[in-house]
């Protein structure tokens, strides 16, 4: 069996590198490159693109990842080009039923995408507290899973960790409840399309760590890229002969 082409949205800011402070760069943790690659995927990462060269990318993958990264939404620092690109990345991956896996920010930029809409701070709670930096690594909390691939893939104690300040408030119509968390901030969702792969998750499992972290992650990934996999398999244009633009 062919590995599938995962096409992984990035995040584009600033940073500091050997070349100054302000340094313009694409960036993608690692672990979602190791974890696709863990699952048995290839995965490909993604710039922002013009609106109308979405679909000849589409046209080469076989399954979407989108990752998390910057607040969506006014006042936030928003990056209306990344939001334009998973919008159209989006639409085009539906019409094609090309599946489709979000994360974080992946997980609020679907949940857009079906006309919901989103918490743009959440409320200190002990579940979701208001840390900064590296200590969001270690903030923790518990999730029911009300779906059973979910709850099949959740870690033995059902904790999750929490790096993030923003959230669903009305979930998008067609979009279905997966698990929550006890202070009521909905925590995954899919969408029941009998036709599209479409699952996404509020925690970062990739930055789960340790044996079980990673299994965790494999688990969760597991269904995406079997779906992914079944994609691939049914292209009729057979993978070596694939389109390739420049």
């Amino acid at each position: 069996m062919t590995a599938p082409i995962i096409a992984v949205s990035s995040w584009r800011r600033r940073v500091t590198t050997y070349l100054g402070s302000d340094t313009d760069l694409y960036t993608l943790g690692g672990e979602y490159a190791d974890a696709l690659g863990r699952a048995g995927g290839i995965p490909v990462i993604l710039p922002n693109l013009p609106v109308d060269s979405v679909g000849a990318v589409l046209d080469g993958v076989d399954g979407v990842l989108l990752t998390g990264g910057q607040d969506l939404g006014d006042p936030a620092p928003a990056d209306a080009a990344r939001d334009a690109t998973e919008f159209a990345l989006l639409a085009g991956a539906r019409s094609r039923g090309i599946p489709v896996f979000g994360i974080c920010r992946g997980l609020q930029i679907i949940n857009m995408f079906f006309a919901g809409t989103l918490i743009a701070e959440l409320p200190e709670t002990p579940e979701h507290p208001h840390a900064e930096g590296a200590a969001q690594l270690e903030v923790r909390h518990s999730v029911t899973a009300t779906a059973g691939w979910l709850a099949a893939a959740l870690p033995e104690n059902g904790i999750v960790n929490s790096i993030h300040h923003q959230a669903v408030d009305r979930l998008g119509p067609g979009l279905a409840i997966a698990a929550i968390a006890p202070d009521g901030v909905l925590e995954a969702f899919e969408a029941p399309e009998s036709n599209w792969f479409l699952r996404a998750v509020q925690w970062h499992p990739e930055k789960l760590p340790g044996v079980s972290g990673r299994a965790h992650s494999d688990r969760l990934l597991a269904d995406f890229l079997t779906a992914a996999s079944a994609y691939a398999a049914g292209r009729t244009t057979a993978p070596q002969q694939r389109k390739e633009y420049v």
